[in-house]
């Protein structure tokens, strides 16, 4: 794939181009999926891939995991609790010794937003970011956009409407920069607090924002449902938590008050019985599932466009060098 950064920190890195390139991807590995053993493996050396989640994870950690297997990598899971990190070295100083020792990307979740920004004029190593601070999640982003083409959803004309706490979620801030460029209008719902500051949507036209659920579930074609992130909030911000079961939770009862017969997404972990509940989980409904499911075909797409690309500024440069380079 053509000019694939390096460094894949946010969905603006990537040119319309490159999503269609990895959707097409996505699918041929999913075609593979039943026979992982006739998969044509494209790398002339072994890749060597490492995982850094500085955050928790569960779903995005083990999706990269299970992606690299498949291709054919060697896998090593970075502790960065018990890493030179912990002894105050940086994180591109621990990238560039990674890089030095031969291995070929990281995987990073951060809880600081914006933090792999840095590495993007002179990468120590290729990166992927999985998830930083409340900034940015491109790779489940990715994923998401190849359910709804996987499940039959074209979403040139389509309304999807992503409720809960926007304000927070990396993940919803990615999809507002990717599902626009393939024709979906988006409104964001949910309480006041959660809801982006409308300064900051100006440069999102074709993205509304609402408190109305009723008004939402109505004009909707896709329900794309968000944790509340109690962790993220402070003070009384999160003073709407007991009442928002009743005022914004999903329910098969609630969509059938609507006769609405909506595809449900939510990328995990959910709170259930606060955004989302039990039967709806357990109704045809529901695709989170699928989502799951189809992260690990992406997300082998993701590494390796990112892999293929041949950009020759990666880390210290010091092959051949000998001490008479010093004179």
């Amino acid at each position: 794939m053509q000019n694939f950064p390096s460094v894949f920190e946010s969905i603006k890195d990537l040119e319309k181009g490159h999503i269609d390139g990895l959707l097409k991807l996505a699918g041929k590995f999913k075609g593979y999926s039943h026979d992982w053993q006739g998969l044509p493996i494209p790398f002339i050396k072994r890749p060597i891939i490492a995982t850094s989640f500085l955050e928790n994870s569960t779903r995005t950690k083990h999706s990269f995991a299970i992606a690299i297997k498949n291709l054919g990598a060697t896998y090593i899971d970075f502790n960065a609790d018990t890493s030179s990190l912990k002894k105050g070295e940086s994180l591109e100083e621990t990238l560039r010794t990674l890089h030095s020792q031969g291995v070929d990307m990281c995987i990073i979740r951060s809880n600081i937003s914006r933090e792999l920004a840095q590495f993007k004029e002179k990468p120590p190593i290729k990166i992927i970011n999985g998830g930083d601070g409340t900034h940015q999640h491109p790779t489940q982003a990715l994923l998401d956009l190849f359910t709804m083409t996987e499940i039959g959803l074209d979403l040139e004309g389509k309304t999807i409407s992503i409720i809960g706490d926007t304000i927070h979620s990396r993940v919803g801030h990615s999809l507002l920069d990717l599902l626009p460029q393939f024709g979906a209008k988006v409104i964001l719902c949910g309480p006041s607090e959660c809801l982006p500051p409308s300064q900051e949507m100006k440069e999102y036209p074709h993205v509304e924002m609402t408190t109305n659920i009723d008004e939402v579930i109505d004009r909707s074609d896709l329900l794309y449902l968000l944790r509340i992130q109690k962790e993220r909030h402070s003070g009384n911000q999160v003073n709407y938590y007991e009442s928002y079961p009743n005022d914004y939770g999903i329910s098969v009862e609630r969509l059938k008050r609507h006769n609405k017969h909506l595809p449900v997404f939510h990328p995990g972990p959910a709170n259930v019985g606060v955004e989302i509940t039990r039967d709806l989980i357990e109704s045809p409904y529901y695709f989170g599932y699928e989502q799951v499911h189809n992260s690990i075909f992406m997300r082998m797409a993701i590494i390796q466009a990112v892999l293929q690309n041949s950009d020759k500024r990666l880390g210290i440069q010091f092959a051949g060098r000998t001490i008479q380079d010093l004179a």
